[in-house]
């Protein structure tokens, strides 16, 4: 299946999950239907198919990883945080519904993440691997976010900046990557895809902090100027933008040799996509 044609059928039911009945979901639906790449969800789609998996198994994680993304960028954004007005293009979630309901809307996308997977076709062996590994990779993500708050404002070593990114990115993409091998029933393989999937974080990371230094917001659609601002500690702000983007290039083609090694030849081509 081609990308256009999944991202069709996923925005149709991204749009059928959720009424808008109270104004808590309203405010889950503005930011959840407000545009956006949709990488991860594309991520798992793709491993999948690199892996023979059948396409009636990948909508429930797909929407599930991009449920509980939303929800955490709505927390991202918020003033404790990022302090972030704008988002995919338009004023964040609490911009315009208030810090209160954002803070709801966050937290309801994210329970509704477990709710859709708790849906999936698989067999119940898989649904319980599916959902130990969300579970790991979402409180991964809560953790990562956390230290990012506790390195705010604070000089800190690089090696735990990346290992932060490991789990405040890398946690729903090593969910990804690791998807087929869960879908696929090659349990052997879910440890190194999910390592390879961290890293691939990681890089994402990288490549976000040098659109924060580079881009402007028309690009990017969301603030920029907000790490230095805030004083966060980012690769970036640590080696500079040279070595910074060295850095991530190098990543990049250790993840990307390391699919084309395990022959998932449609990820490679993904990710050099991606890359450009």
């Amino acid at each position: 299946m081609k990308n256009e044609d999944f991202l069709e059928v996923f925005n149709k039911k991204l749009q059928n999950l959720i009424p808008k009945s109270s104004k808590v979901e309203e405010a889950m639906n503005y930011s959840l239907l407000s545009g956006g790449k949709r990488i991860r969800p594309i991520l798992i789609k793709t491993i999948c198919e690199d892996m023979m998996v059948d396409i009636d198994l990948v909508w429930h994680p797909a929407l599930a990883i991009e449920l509980f993304h939303t929800g955490s960028l709505i927390h991202d954004d918020l003033p404790q945080i990022d302090d972030s007005p704008l988002r995919r293009g338009r004023p964040s979630c609490h911009v315009v519904y208030g810090n209160d309901f954002a803070i709801l809307a966050g937290d309801g996308l994210m329970l509704k993440s477990f709710c859709v997977l708790s849906q999936s076709p698989a067999n119940e062996n898989v649904k319980a691997v599916l959902f130990r590994e969300f579970s790991r990779s979402t409180y991964d993500v809560l953790i990562g976010e956390a230290l990012d708050v506790e390195y705010t404002g604070k000089r800190q070593e690089l090696d735990k900046v990346i290992k932060m990114y490991a789990k405040k990115t890398g946690g729903l993409f090593s969910f990804c990557v690791a998807s087929g091998a869960m879908l696929s029933e090659k349990f052997h393989l879910i440890d190194k895809l999910s390592k390879l999937g961290s890293l691939l974080g990681v890089w994402f990371q990288v490549v976000d902090d040098l659109k924060d230094a580079l881009s402007d917001e028309t690009a990017v659609g969301k603030t920029v100027g907000r790490d230095k601002i805030l004083g966060k500690p980012t690769v970036v702000s640590i080696v500079g933008i040279q070595k910074a983007e060295n850095f991530a290039d190098k990543l990049l083609k250790g993840v990307v040799k390391r699919f084309s090694e395990l022959g998932m030849n449609g990820t490679v081509d993904f990710l050099k996509s991606l890359a450009k």
